[in-house]
């Protein structure tokens, strides 16, 4: 509540003794609702409730666009960002940066619209500075009061990226796009719109506050049916008694080696190509060509960044235990089993392609009989990973 305050007082204060313009009021805004997204994005990945199954392909292919981090929407488990901080789940990755995606897009979006109508004033790092305090300090006791106060294994990224939030950051960008197409000199105050748009801030804040009984409620069945938790649903995966007969490893240097370099061949799909070449045009004809190599490299670093860790949370902890019975594929950092498979039914088949076996691991496809399903043990070392080892029936079989 103080941050709130404190934070609708800046405004104030700054048109009173330093004279501010509308430009820098949307500026101190945009940190605001940008570092508030990013924020609501981090805490969507403590929600412990993915919900319903039957929603994941809608979400996974909307409007032609795949979710980031799909691969990841059936693991089990959580592990810990910072030990103050609840668990993360890898499994609500898809559907956070789904919404998330939108939110921050829009965001930086009205930054760069922002940034292209002062540049030259300096106003823009100066604004940045001055918003900076107050908007951590907003955000940060919003993030404190809440880890204390919310039970996240029982809520969905839905109820935490609501589309009250998502609205604010639309509402914002049009106003931002308004502002620069009424073209107000940096140094005008403007001061009917600067009313106009803090009072708007302003009315977004209190209604966040008074009429919060009145938000979605993840919890209520009869307003949740589309979000319906489906943890139940999933069949515990059962552990043999007993130490396994065999343990193998994930390579992670290889991993991390293919992820890189299969970031790099990914930019060559055309959306990702086509977006490091709008950024690289976008700089180039504002700043020159250093800003569009700097614009373009961002893109394709933050694609392989992005590939790299969605590689690393998918495979890069699994071991395979090996039973008299059975494989379990248990996932050390989520510190849960994530599937098993039965020896005696199973076709264990070498998958190494050319450019594995070159950099000496090896996959191998285990196809359970009956039921047609397959899991695949990626990253092994070749000479740890026999395939008769997988296939061997168990004695008495």
């Amino acid at each position: 509540m103080s941050g709130v305050v404190l934070a609708n007082a800046l405004p104030l204060v700054g048109i009173v003794l330093f004279d501010w313009s509308l430009a820098q009021l949307l500026i101190v805004y945009w940190v605001e609702i940008t570092v508030g997204a990013l924020r609501r994005t981090l805490e969507a990945t403590f929600a412990g409730q993915r919900g319903a199954a039957a929603d994941w392909a809608a979400a996974d292919s909307r409007w032609g666009w795949r979710s980031p981090f799909r691969s990841l929407r059936e693991k089990r488990g959580s592990f810990r960002l910072h030990s103050a901080l609840p668990p993360t789940y890898p499994r609500s990755f898809p559907r956070v940066f789904h919404l998330g995606r939108v939110v921050l897009g829009l965001s930086l979006f009205s930054g760069g619209v922002l940034w292209f109508v002062v540049v030259g004033s300096g106003m823009f790092v100066e604004s940045l500075l001055v918003a900076g305090a107050t908007t951590l300090a907003r955000e940060g006791t919003t993030l404190a009061d809440h880890v204390r106060s919310r039970d996240y294994q029982e809520l969905v990224p839905h109820s935490i990226l609501t589309p009250r939030s998502i609205l604010g950051v639309v509402v914002f960008a049009v106003i931002v796009i308004w502002g620069a197409a009424l073209g107000p000199s940096p140094t005008e105050s403007t001061g009917f719109l600067f009313v106009l748009v803090y009072l708007a801030r302003v009315g977004f804040d209190v209604y966040g506050i008074v009429g919060r009984s009145e938000r979605f409620d993840p919890l209520d069945p009869i307003e949740a049916d589309f979000e319906a938790a489906d943890d139940e649903k999933w069949a515990p995966v059962a552990v043999p008694e007993g130490n396994p007969t065999d343990v193998f490893y994930t390579n992670r240097r290889v991993l991390w080696i293919s992820a890189v370099a299969d970031g790099f061949l990914g930019m060559l799909n055309p959306r990702r190509f086509a977006a490091a070449g709008v950024i690289a045009f976008l700089g180039y004809v504002i700043s020159g060509m250093a800003w569009a190599v700097l614009g373009a490299s961002a893109v394709v670093v933050a694609f392989v960044a992005y590939r790299l860790v969605e590689r690393d949370l998918r495979w890069g902890h699994l071991e395979y235990r090996v039973y008299e019975d059975s494989v379990i594929g248990y996932d050390c950092l989520l510190d849960k089993p994530q599937w098993r498979v039965e020896r005696g039914r199973i076709d264990a088949t070498d998958r190494s392609g050319l450019f594995a076996r070159f950099l000496g691991v090896s996959s191998v496809s285990l196809k359970q009989c009956g039921d047609g399903e397959t899991r695949t043990l990626r990253f092994l070392d070749i000479a740890d990973a026999p395939v008769s080892e997988f296939g061997r029936r168990p004695a008495g079989v």
